[in-house]
């Protein structure tokens, strides 16, 4: 029977609904085989029926960055001792933490343990790192036996980039992210207050930085307000990265009555509001594979404005769900204007059943968890070939 170690060291808050939903989808698509999950310690997701739970990872929880690297590498070779101990194993791991660790870990088990191992690669690179040479992240890559991605041009990122077999590369979607209301709002009240104000709402949310563009959108928001005497407003919500605070603040001082600034970590049920009362959601990513914020609010039926980027764009060549603009911060003004001068446009996305029914289809985590377990199946037929 074969037998699936999923691994993932960050399995907590957002990241961990991507491992449930997916080992869900598995379940139901009545995976052949055992599903242990080793996870962290900070889980905070009721796994599904099935799945053996072992939380291994308490890294999280260290300061001290040798203790820590100590903890993760202490927890790898749990991992590793799992592969004496079930034949037939399909390691799959979600994320590279600390790459010599994890480099020497797969080694271990592929030529000791005989088992097979998968890789996630979510982003080519971790975020904010693009200029780095990432030596050992490349060798991780190609030691593995199979990378999956979520996009065509992120296998073609990896494979150029890191000389990676393109034949290593298999394309599984990321599902839909469900973005919930728990917890206790903090800024219920300023949220509400704000969007009842507006004609019409643009929200920003997550950490904000200047990868994922947030000092392109406040400094195209000043042309916005210039060119309109509608009453438009946008919301920056989530902790904003200290090279960009000053930026942040000014921009909210300068325009009160149109931007709303709450630069801190913020439940989730202050996430769900601002973005389930505003318009339309702004992803100006400058570099990204996917987006977990994406994921999360097209759920929910929230129109989009994305930069051209394949991972944000790849949903509005399924359906109209949104907009894209050229990348630039001349674009994404005039986008901006655009849909506040459209109302009819926006609200025509907004009712558009049909679009939201295709983005549902398209990004099913049974669908996804189906092609993840021929995926194992393959390699386990290949490993037996062998």
């Amino acid at each position: 029977m074969m037998q699936l170690i999923y691994v993932d060291p960050q399995s907590y808050h957002g990241l961990a609904k991507y491992d449930v939903a997916y080992l869900r989808g598995l379940m139901n698509a009545e995976f052949a085989g055992e599903i242990s999950f080793f996870c962290s310690d900070l889980l905070d997701q009721q796994v599904p029926a099935g799945v053996t739970v072992c939380r291994v990872f308490h890294y999280n929880r260290v300061r001290w960055l040798p203790r820590k690297v100590l903890s993760y590498a202490l927890s790898m070779l749990r991992i590793f001792a799992a592969g004496f101990r079930r034949t037939g194993s399909i390691f799959h791991f979600q994320w590279v933490k600390f790459p010599p660790v994890d480099l020497l870990v797969i080694v271990l088990l592929r030529k000791v343990t005989g088992a097979r191992v998968v890789l996630t690669a979510h982003n080519v690179v971790p975020h904010g790192e693009d200029s780095g040479r990432h030596r050992m992240l490349g060798r991780v890559y190609r030691t593995v036996d199979r990378i999956v991605v979520h996009n065509a041009d992120t296998a073609a990122e990896i494979s150029r980039r890191f000389s990676v077999d393109p034949g290593k590369m298999c394309v599984l979607r990321h599902g839909l992210i469900n973005l919930g209301s728990e917890g206790t709002p903090r800024h219920d009240v300023r949220l509400r207050r704000f969007i009842a104000s507006r004609d019409i709402c643009f929200v920003f949310f997550g950490r904000g930085s200047r990868y994922k563009g947030l000092d392109m959108l406040l400094d195209a928001w000043p042309r916005v307000v210039a060119a309109t005497n509608v009453d438009a407003g946008l919301i920056v919500i989530g902790a904003v990265d200290p090279d960009l605070k000053a930026v942040a603040n000014r921009a909210a001082d300068d325009f009160p009555a149109s931007l709303l600034l709450i630069d801190e970590r913020v439940p989730e049920a202050d996430l769900y509001l601002a973005a389930t009362s505003s318009d339309v959601v702004i992803l100006p990513h400058r570099k990204i594979s996917q987006s977990g914020v994406l994921l999360s609010v097209l759920g929910l039926a929230i129109p989009v404005l994305v930069s051209p980027l394949a991972g944000l764009r790849e949903p509005l060549d399924l359906a109209t769900v949104g907009w894209s603009f050229d990348g630039t911060e001349e674009g994404l003004a005039r986008q901006l204007g655009m849909l506040i001068d459209n109302p009819g446009v926006l609200a025509n996305v907004k009712n558009d059943r049909s679009a939201w029914a295709a983005i549902e289809q398209a990004y099913d985590w049974n669908t996804i968890a189906a092609e993840g377990s021929a995926l194992y199946e393959e390699m386990l037929a290949d490993s037996t070939r062998g």
